[in-house]
């Protein structure tokens, strides 16, 4: 895979195209009056008395335009999310399109105590993606579409979202490995009978343009009325965005995409869903701005733009899921799905950062090229088998399966390049290439390195009486994972191999709850759970480094949370509210206990968090909605003999609130107000490390229902044109200890380079929908 060396071509559809689009959207009326509207509905019963028909696998809320989530996506959960006994927030499309969120990272501004680390499109150090902090650990390798880990190294669009679910706290029994954080689950758009034809233009600014599609046709009946496949369905949804990014000069976000989906067999007892996406971006990457212990440095405009004026940062990616359910009967069910997926990424960037001397008053920026090249695969087939059975007065529902997944990463060395002239902070950057530069060309260098996992697992929730729910799960992970590179050792001349490193071993993780309903509407409960990170799954490494948590001997991270909550519906079921207290511990973790000796490491460090949650989701009155919730996090590291023992952790702030709320006005106006805010924030374990100042930023939005097939809809985000931090440099790993308190491989402790949040700006669209 060769880079590209010419940012100017942007492989995607012409403005016209996109045009042409528009007007196909604004013409869709005619194209809904000629269609028979469906009188299938997907929750009732077949009049021969033949199986119950299922709902589509997506989020259900209870009633359009709630925010309430009643049901998660997953088959492991079997009760509705007020009984589940852990911390689960959910982001509806609703949300999703109120808040013209159109990437990930903006959809989780709607879960406190998340924060991103710096990169390119918000993103982290040299490799781009969406790089989570969450509860204080890595969740940037913990992210799933449709329960299956997605590994690509991408920024995440939300063109084919219906919801995204954050799960906090260790759920390895769930998804397999994974460490503190949780993990993050986008449920994707699937057909379903009926026929409904949507479509959004944008204008944004920064000059973006912004159009989407969302089509869904009944295929049971031909437009005659003749049976034609019944219970299927075929959906599209199709994306085409360029333009800047608000802010900032010369930074661009172009992307197209596609997904159409086809479902067979709806309200029958076999059911499948075929679904395909393709994904292109043709971006400016972004490494933000120098700075001085996370402030800008002296005479650095926040909108300058450091790289040159052909940087790339190319991203295709494409994904094919298969999914088959089969009711045996009312009581047994079987599940299979089977996806893959196939990202590759070519950049090149430059990365501006600020060093000050002693005795000097202004200081340096220096710039330095970026590079990466990579391709990441994922396999995965997952089958689920659900039973539901009484043993005496105990109802069981039992949820069994078995999943494999291969999982592989090759990145290729890259030779070339030029030095930049170091230039004083108060003077503008060009952007042109340094003399000298040489175009980068694929060298012998590169890396390989693959997981195959095998895991088997079983989840059992029991009716132990009407008000007493037990909740367990347990998971055993095989892995195997391998690794090898061939690259120049640093101060090397010379190309060496490193490898091959293999390790392979089991790992088990777990959980348990306990769930008492005083009454129907609300849940009392307590849970403990248990999550395994083997060495080298996290980021596809391994080394024979005794000082690494990726070294081929290190013992797998064991994570264990601890928490008593509650969940409640109120208002007739249209509002829900949660709370709860938990703690949560890392161990096993690899850090140099003497300060004064750098050969003398412990794995017998960790990291704790006290934490408490409070929650809100749904309808106060008919007309008032509200998504929001409050995080207050004591998080500190535990390495005894080390100077940073009982420091906090880096990254994750002592407290954190978001709130979305709207409000329908007469003469068909919504309004609503966001509010996103959290303390500062520490970017390293280290005594006196940068802090990343605390901030509260608000969001506005004006709706207009010109009828009930279309609407216009002004966001303003950062009302009071506040001046933040959004993120700071760094790789987004967790802090691996050693010397000092050093971070994870790449991260950049010094604050020498920011990422600032958007300034005062707006996004106008209108809406079809019939």
């Amino acid at each position: 895979m060769k880079p590209s060396n010419n940012s100017n071509t942007r492989y995607i559809p012409s403005s016209r195209e996109a045009l042409a689009l528009a007007t196909f959207l604004a013409a869709g009326h005619a194209v809904a009056q000629d269609t028979a509207p469906s009188n299938t509905d997907p929750t009732t019963k077949k009049k021969d008395g033949e199986a119950e028909v299922l709902p589509d696998i997506t989020v259900e809320a209870t009633k359009a335009d709630t925010y309430k989530t009643e049901n998660l996506t997953s088959k492991k959960y079997t009760v509705p999310l007020r009984d589940v006994p852990q911390t689960v927030t959910v982001v509806p499309k609703e949300v999703i399109e109120e808040q013209g969120a159109t990437t990930l990272t903006e959809i989780l501004r709607n879960i406190p105590g998340i924060t991103m680390t710096g990169g390119e499109n918000g993103n982290a150090g040299s490799v781009a993606g969406d790089a989570v902090m969450m509860r204080g650990f890595d969740a940037t390798n913990s992210i799933f579409v449709d329960g299956v880990r997605d590994n690509g190294v991408m920024s995440r669009d939300s063109f084919n979202t219906e919801a995204v679910e954050v799960f906090q706290g260790p759920t390895g029994s769930d998804v397999g490995r994974g460490n503190a954080a949780g993990y993050i689950n986008l449920g994707t758009k699937v057909p379903h009978l009926e026929n409904s034809y949507q479509g959004s233009v944008q204008y944004a600014s920064g000059g973006r343009q912004r159009y989407t599609m969302d089509l869904n046709q009944d295929l049971s009946l031909m437009p005659g009325g003749e049976v034609w496949l019944p219970g299927s369905a075929f959906r599209l949804n199709a994306l085409f965005q360029e333009g800047g990014v608000a802010g900032r000069d010369f930074v661009e976000r172009n992307i197209w995409g596609i997904a159409p989906s086809i479902s067979f067999g709806l309200g029958t007892d076999t059911r499948a869903i075929f679904t395909y996406q393709h994904i292109e971006q043709r971006n400016t990457p972004d490494y933000g701005l120098p700075a001085n212990r996370n402030e800008l440095a002296p005479g650095v405009d926040d909108e300058w733009y450091y790289g040159t004026d052909s940087d790339y940062d190319d991203i295709d990616q494409d994904t094919f899921t298969a999914r088959f359910e089969h009711d045996f009967s009312e009581n047994l069910q079987l599940t299979n799905q089977t996806k893959y997926n196939h990202t590759t990424r070519s950049t090149r960037g430059v990365r501006a950062s600020y060093s000050l001397s002693a005795g000097d008053t202004y200081g340096l920026v220096r710039r330095s090229f970026v590079t990466d090249d990579r391709k990441n695969q994922i396999f995965s087939n997952q089958t689920n088998l659900t039973a539901k059975f009484n043993t005496g007065s105990l109802k069981h529902t039992l949820v069994s399966g078995l999943e494999y997944t291969k999982e592989d990463q090759d990145t290729y060395g890259l030779v070339g390049g030029g030095t930049f002239d170091s230039i004083d902070p108060g003077t503008e950057p060009d952007h042109d290439l340094p003399a000298g530069y040489v175009p980068y060309t694929t060298g012998p260098g590169y890396s390989q390195g693959n997981t195959e996992t095998i895991g088997l697992y079983a989840f059992d929730t029991v009716d132990l009486t009407s008000k007493w729910i037990l909740t367990g799960g347990v998971r055993m992970d095989h892995y195997d994972t391998d690794y090898r590179s061939y690259s120049i050792p640093r101060g090397g001349t010379d190309y060496t191999l490193s490898g091959p490193y293999s390790v392979e071993d089991e790992v088990y993780s777990g959980k348990l709850g306990l769930v008492y309903k005083p009454v129907e509407e609300g849940s009392i409960y307590v849970s403990y759970s248990r999550t395994a990170q083997p060495p080298g799954t996290g980021n596809f490494s391994l080394n024979a480094s005794e000082t690494s948590t990726a070294g081929i001997n290190a013992d797998p991270q064991i994570s264990e949370n601890y928490e008593l909550g509650t969940k409640w519906d109120l208002l007739d079921s249209r509002l829900s509210l949660t709370g709860a207290v938990f703690y949560t511990e890392n161990t096993n973790y690899i850090y140099q206990d003497d300060p004064l000796d750098s050969s003398s490491y412990s794995s017998d460090g960790g990291q704790q968090i006290f934490g408490v949650t409070v929650g809100a989701t749904g309808q106060i009155t008919k007309n008032w909605s509200v998504l929001g919730s409050l995080t207050w996090l004591d998080a500190s590291v535990d390495q005894p003999g080390n100077t940073i023992d009982g420091n906090r952790l880096a990254r994750t702030p002592k407290w954190a609130a978001s709130l979305w709320t709207t409000y329908k006005l007469p003469k068909n106006f919504t309004v609503g107000l966001g509010m996103r805010c959290q303390d500062s924030v520490n970017t390293s374990t280290i005594d006196d490390a940068p802090t990343m100042a605390g901030y509260a930023v608000f969001d506005g939005l004006v709706q207009y229902d010109v009828n009930e097939h279309m609407n216009v809809r002004l966001n303003v985000y950062n009302l009071l044109d506040h001046e933040y931090v959004a993120s700071t440099s760094g790789g987004g790993g967790a802090d691996t200890g050693g010397a000092g308190g050093s971070t994870g491989s790449g991260i950049d402790t010094s604050g020498n380079r920011i990422l600032m949040g958007a300034p005062l700006s707006v996004a106008l669209s209108a809406n079809f929908k019939f």
